[in-house]
């Protein structure tokens, strides 16, 4: 497994993004080999792991580099936000990366990428069989919301109360290739999805596939995608250990020739609506039975169905202790929530997210 987190850059004076971003991103990028990539936007940037084979390498990877993109930033007077939004960015005075791509980008989709000043965790987890890794994909959805409200940190845009947890979750939808993915029998047919929205010029290129989660592009990955970006190690480890006990589990019953659960995708994309509404803080839809229940049933549901990959990986202690701490302390939207609440300062919001401080 692997992990890609993106973060902010921001001016610690104001709590705004940084205007020109690093201004060492140079040196950076080239101090770190492919430890750290340039984001569309200029106060934006992604760190990725290298591939792990268990959560304390995980751990140890994203404490490595999150320490070394604070240093970077600290150098330069700057500090680094974790959240899946900055309360505080405004989307008409960010700065865009300009190269050939995203220029396209631009041209193709307009107002809804610049609106969009986003920043997610993305988890990729080894399938190196591609026919296999499609049936996955297919089986992995009904948990898709669970793992956007547990990472919800994205309460705030343009300085306002959104009245979501994760509101990062609806700027995405705006994409033509955004949400579900496709259910596909092969990975024939998921390549042929692929090349309609290519042909059609829905897409500018694969990856503006910004499906909740996807097959890798360069790794024989399945890719979480859908999770907003966590603003503790903490989190994004638990992101982490879920994900690959949900594909273990996955692979297991497709092994023993269990059937998949039929899920009607209107009710998919009303759980999906539904974890970005309330996070962790009220009721959850479960994609299977159509119920609507407390969050953290729909979380007892998710540990009970990936319990024995769990055990198999050694990871059952380590995910379950994440699990209480998360729902004991609370989403980062919540700790946003309750900041903006007690001072009305989105300065005070901002310093939530920041890294080494909250």
């Amino acid at each position: 497994m692997g992990v890609e987190e993106e973060f902010f850059i921001v001016d610690p004076a104001t709590g705004n993004l940084a205007a020109d971003g690093l201004p060492n991103m140079a040196e950076l990028l080239a101090g770190n080999g492919q430890s750290f990539a340039a984001e569309f936007q200029v106060a934006t940037v992604e760190s990725r792991t290298g591939v792990c084979g268990s959560l304390g390498q995980v751990r140890a990877e994203l404490l490595a580099l999150r320490g070394t993109l604070v240093r970077a930033a600290a150098d330069a007077g700057l500090a680094v936000a974790a959240a899946g939004l900055l309360p505080t960015a405004d989307w008409r005075t960010a700065r865009i990366v300009r190269k050939p791509r995203y220029d396209q980008c631009l041209d193709q989709y307009r107002d809804v990428v610049r609106r969009r000043i986003t920043c997610g965790c993305h988890v990729h987890v080894g399938v190196p069989d591609r026919e296999l890794a499609v049936q996955v994909l297919n089986r992995v959805q009904p948990w898709l919301p669970v793992f956007l409200a547990l990472s919800a940190s994205s309460p705030f845009y343009e300085g306002a109360d959104t009245g979501y947890h994760a509101f990062r979750s609806m700027l995405w939808g705006g994409f033509p290739a955004a949400g579900p993915p496709p259910v596909c029998a092969s990975h024939r047919e998921y390549r042929e999805q692929i090349r309609l929205l290519l042909d059609s010029g829905a897409i500018v290129d694969e990856g503006n596939l910004y499906w909740d989660a996807r097959l890798g592009l360069r790794h024989d990955t399945v890719e979480f995608r859908v999770a907003d970006a966590c603003s503790t190690v903490d989190e994004t480890v638990l992101q982490a250990g879920l994900a690959r006990a949900l594909v273990l589990t996955c692979v297991n019953d497709i092994q023993s020739e269990r059937r998949p659960p039929s899920v009607p995708p209107a009710l998919l994309r009303a759980a999906m609506w539904r974890a970005g509404r309330s996070g962790l803080d009220g009721d959850l839809i479960d994609a299977v039975t159509g119920e609507r229940l407390p969050a953290a049933r729909l979380l007892r549901r998710l540990v009970d169905h990936v319990r024995e990959a769990l055990k198999d990986l050694g990871d059952w202690a380590e995910v379950t202790d994440l699990l209480d701490l998360a729902q004991r302390a609370g989403t980062s939207s919540r700790r946003q929530l309750e900041t903006f609440a007690a001072t009305g300062r989105m300065t005070d919001v901002v310093d939530v997210t920041i890294l080494g401080r909250s």
